[in-house]
């Protein structure tokens, strides 16, 4: 036993591997050089899963403990003022990455921004003060500030330098905005300096009331039915019908584009006044003041769908699936599935199945009180593999994420199949078509890695997308593509510059498509206040870079607006090479569509983001796009996605954006 205990104190194997100890986060927050107190603080990992929370004493101090070690963010909140990131930014890419050492202690002081204020008082129709009302003032930037009135209906806000709209929420999801007005495009901007006050009343606007009743065909009353009123500028409001099917919803601001809906989880259904399966097919309504608007419906009559569904290579009937039709959904045994209650009229069905794309179409008429017919062939899956290594040695790397992109879609970030311990990569969700392979891994504290990105060719790696091996994915078979050889990352780094010199707003790099839906999509790589940057997860190739920032058009390293004509960055690995560039501003396109929503330019050759602005609830916007290029314009709707002139990317208008000038483009399905 004495001879074991020596051999293992002398090979060092006693004592099992240790974890990190956690660090700390101190520091005093001021206004003006006085403590602040009872200020929010929060500490976010920039990677991993630290988070920590607190207040600050009455001297303005804090103190974050047990903390993983690694890369945070601080954000202070104090009730009233603007949120703001450690150090002095509202702007979360703009803010510091504060090194918590293991075991150690990091000191972060910092003190609230300058701000303006704007202060008032609202009341109702008779003049008196309305209590705790939320008031809310919003920027064209998209922050904002809120705070509630006190006993006598005055609030304070105190907000930044900067243009605002004043809104106060009357009700629940119905808002009026400053002053007297219910759209958000009407309201009066209020401009606000350093150390300003700016006075902002309101008094309640008028309003009248939506009654009715829901019945079933027979005439019944139907009971807890949600029923929305809901306008085109914005106020929303709801009810639920009581056991005779009956409503009433009382405070409706005034207006002539209400729109009331019928919806019922339980019940399977969702329709609009007057018997309307679309929206957009509705009756409008006038609500006047201190008068009732009288709005009955009935359930919309029902069919029967009868689904068979097959295999689209073998036509054989698929085993087991799921099937919606409108709100009608089950699962369906053998190739066949019948669902009955379908609401009838134009609906939407859904089909899917394990090892099978999934298969959706809109405009199925359904009849009522008989059986509509619907064949659906389901095409199998495609599927590609492929093994990750290390590009010197051939060893297997595991972890490492690797994402068939469709050429034009550069969705990159939206999805990946990870490499086993083996370095195997399986990838089996694929459709018909053509990709291309991006691999990556985004180097962080908690999981480091010494390899970079990279677009896969057929014997290496490469920056350049172009160059990189194309697949052709077969449905129902499995097609090996090019072996994954990584090499070690390299980095850069830089500023970005406004078009005037100074520091670039809400500036980054980016890497990939962001997707207006789902929220996923693109790898930034944020700039700090002043402008500086650092991407660390490239291989070492020659890169173009893609720059965004705020006020300015998306652009590529060398000023251009697309990857064809940028100026490619050579990284090399294990170094940090520099690449500073100052944008230009861009040519501004005014956007008009028949849809509001998130209205985007994609390069019409390689489909890259050109630009993008934000078309709600105007159904208009102005975007910056650097020509002069050509792009392609889609709508990711409210009501539906659309490309301006085609069914998909490679069918859309192409529209020539010019260097100088200004341009319209009327967007239409």
């Amino acid at each position: 036993m004495l001879a074991l205990a020596l051999a293992i104190g002398t090979l060092g194997l006693a004592a099992p591997a240790q974890a990190a100890a956690p660090g700390t986060i101190v520091g005093q927050l001021t206004d003006g050089g006085q403590p602040v107190h009872g200020a929010s603080v929060q500490a976010t990992a920039v990677d991993g899963e630290g988070w920590g929370y607190t207040t600050t004493d009455e001297t303005g101090h804090y103190q974050l403990a047990d903390l993983p070690a690694g890369a945070y963010r601080v954000y202070f909140d104090v009730s009233g003022r603007p949120g703001q990131y450690a150090y002095g930014t509202v702007d979360y890419y703009a803010a510091a990455s504060i090194t918590v050492p293991a075991g150690g202690q990091v000191t972060v002081d910092d003190a609230l921004l300058p701000t303006g204020t704007i202060t008032g008082t609202f009341r109702d129709r008779s003049g008196n003060p309305v209590p705790s009302l939320y008031v809310r003032a919003d920027s064209p930037d998209g922050d904002s500030v809120s705070a509630y009135t006190d006993q006598d209906g005055r609030y304070t806000l105190r907000v930044l330098p900067g243009s605002y709209r004043v809104l106060f929420e009357v009700s629940s999801g119905a808002y009026q905005y400053a002053p007297g007005k219910i759209g958000h495009e009407t309201a009066s901007v209020y401009p606000v300096a350093v150390g300003q006050t700016v006075t902002v009343d309101d008094t309640l606007l008028p309003s009248g009331s939506v009654a009715g009743r829901f019945v079933d065909r027979a005439g019944a009353g139907i009971a807890d039915v949600q029923v929305s009123v809901q306008s085109d500028a914005g106020p929303y409001y709801s009810a639920m019908t009581d056991a005779a099917g009956d409503y009433r919803i009382d405070g409706v601001f005034e207006s002539d584009d209400y729109r009331v809906s019928f919806y019922s989880w339980e019940r399977n259904f969702e329709q609009h006044a007057y018997g309307k399966l679309d929206r957009a097919d509705a009756t409008a309504f006038t609500v006047t003041a201190d008068a009732v608007t009288r709005v009955d419906d009935t359930l919309l009559p029902t069919g029967t769908v009868h689904l068979t569904v097959t295999d689209a290579v073998t036509g054989a009937p698929i085993p087991a699936f799921w099937g919606e039709v409108g709100m009608i959904h089950a699962d369906g045994v053998d190739g066949s599935l019948t669902l009955e209650g379908v609401t009838a009229g134009a609906q939407r069905y859904y089909v899917s199945a394990e090892g099978y794309l999934g298969a959706a179409r809109t405009g199925v008429v359904v009849a009522e009180g008989v059986t509509t017919e619907i064949a659906v062939a389901l095409s199998p899956v495609a599927k590609v593999t492929t093994t990750v290594v290390d590009a010197k040695t051939g060893a297997p790397v595991e972890g490492f994420c690797v994402q068939p992109i469709v050429p034009t879609g550069l969705a990159i970030g939206t999805g990946c199949a990870e490499s086993d311990s083996a370095g195997k990569v399986v990838i089996d969700w694929l459709a018909a078509g053509t990709y291309q392979l991006f691999a990556y891994k985004l180097p962080n504290s908690q999981n480091p890695t010494p390899y970079g990105a990279q677009w896969v060719t057929a014997d290496g790696g490469t920056g350049t997308q172009t160059l990189a091996a194309v697949i052709t994915a077969v449905p129902g078979q499995t097609v090996a593509a090019p072996t994954v050889k990584l090499d070690r990352r390299g980095t850069v780094t830089g500023k970005i510059r406004a078009a005037d010199g100074t520091p670039a707003k809400k500036a980054y790099v980016g890497f990939g498509n962001f997707h207006y839906h789902s929220g996923d999509g693109g790898i930034n790589f944020p700039a700090a206040a002043d402008g500086a940057y650092s991407v660390d997860f490239l291989g070492p190739y020659l890169w173009p870079l893609h720059f965004y920032a705020q006020d300015h058009a998306p652009q590529w390293s060398g000023n251009s607006g697309g990857r064809s004509g940028a100026t490619k960055v050579k990284v090399r690995a294990g170094k940090t090479v520099v690449y500073d560039i100052q944008l230009l501003k861009g040519t501004k396109v005014t956007v008009n569509a028949p849809d509001s929503g998130a209205f985007v330019a994609y390069h019409a050759a390689t489909g890259e983001t050109s630009g993008s602005c934000s078309g709600w609830p105007a159904m208009s916007c102005d975007m910056l796009v650097l020509g002069p290029q050509k792009v392609r314009f889609k709508i990711w709707g409210n009501e539906e996605d659309f490309w301006y002139g085609g069914a998909d990317f490679a069918t859309a208008t192409s529209v020539n954006i010019p260097a100088t000038g200004t341009l319209t483009v009327n967007v239409t399905r």
